[in-house]
């Protein structure tokens, strides 16, 4: 699902909002992810699932075009980890969650 089908679809299950108004909602909610975890925070969604950024340490990589070895700097990367109820759904083990 793209950014523009979630719009639409929370468009068709709130026609009082404008698309204009649903997409600053999921623009806002990505900008306050991205804050949070470039903080060094967590962000949950209850059910769905935690967001974290983690650390990769610096280390030697290699060019593979020309063999060259690089030395990288640490970098952060996003992680997310599935909560309960989203685990159930993608496996359909629980009645509550369908």
């Amino acid at each position: 699902m793209t950014k523009s089908e979630l719009v639409a679809n929370i468009k068709l299950n709130f026609p009082e909002l404008s698309e204009a108004d649903c997409l600053l909602c999921i623009n806002e909610m990505i900008n306050a992810m991205s804050h949070q975890l470039s903080c060094g925070n967590k962000f949950e969604i209850r059910g769905f699932g935690t967001f974290s950024s983690k650390q990769r340490a610096a280390r030697i990589v290699r060019n593979p075009r020309t063999g060259e070895k690089i030395q990288r700097a640490e970098t952060a990367y996003p992680s997310f980890k599935s909560g309960k109820m989203l685990k159930d759904r993608l496996n359909k083990t629980s009645v509550d969650a369908l």
